[in-house]
């Protein structure tokens, strides 16, 4: 094949490291016990048994008021509010007494980020995360938030990721993704974002990410950076 003269061929640039988002309870902190216990003491009153696996399967990583339509599709509009509010004031009640896990191999590695000057960013469907976070201190880490109970679509809608990377000012594919659950996995990809899942307690399979871990003391910023080395 002959060369055009003046014309050189295009070089493929493999995509860099810049940017991680993190889903927060479950990833960061560790208030899933509360929420499921707040829920429980709910689903009770109105005769519905409710486990930990279906607050895995058909809450966890949702916003409040589609976890509850999940569970009581048959409720109308305000009976799911009512219960949203009541789910609400047991979660504070609750929160109050319970200390808080912060997860520190998370923290580490989060710092270790932010000191090779990777941009960061909190997408969690929870209300309750952020303000969790300032309390903790750790929120100030962070570049941007995006807080999935204000969006109309929630996960596995990719919205939430999409718009933390415009917030980051960074494309999709420059970007890891780090969820427990597989309503935010599912989100990541259908975003074509990277995504590292946590799966802690290994009583339940997290499918559809690149990479599968059980902390972060097994995951460093250089395997984050090999992930986008082809």
């Amino acid at each position: 094949m002959k060369k055009l003269k003046g014309v050189s061929p295009k070089k493929f640039s493999a995509p860099v490291f810049k940017g991680a988002i993190f889903d927060v309870d479950g990833v960061i902190i560790d208030t899933a016990h509360i929420h499921y216990l707040s829920w429980k003491k709910v689903f009770i009153k109105y005769g519905i048994e409710f486990t930990q696996a279906d607050f895995k399967k058909k809450i966890d990583g949702k916003p409040r008021i589609n976890g509850a339509v999940t569970i009581m599709p048959d409720a109308t509009a305000k009976q799911i509010q009512a219960v949203c509010d009541e789910k609400q004031k047991v979660f504070q009640t609750l929160l109050a007494k319970e200390k808080v896990k912060v997860f520190l191999s998370t923290v580490k590695f989060i710092k270790e980020l932010k000191k090779n000057n990777i941009k960061l960013a909190l997408a969690s469907s929870s209300r309750n995360s952020i303000p969790i976070l300032k309390r903790l201190g750790l929120y100030d880490i962070f570049d941007a938030e995006v807080e999935g109970a204000n969006l109309k679509i929630g996960k596995p809608h990719p919205e939430i990721f999409l718009l933390a990377v415009k917030k980051l000012k960074l494309k999709p594919e420059n970007c890891i993704v780090f969820e427990d659950a597989q309503l935010g996995i599912d989100a990541a990809k259908n975003a074509k974002i990277k995504c590292v899942a946590v799966n802690r307690d290994l009583t339940h399979i997290l499918r559809g990410a690149d990479i599968t871990i059980h902390n972060f003391k097994e995951f460093t910023f250089k395997k984050a950076k090999a992930m986008f080395e082809v």
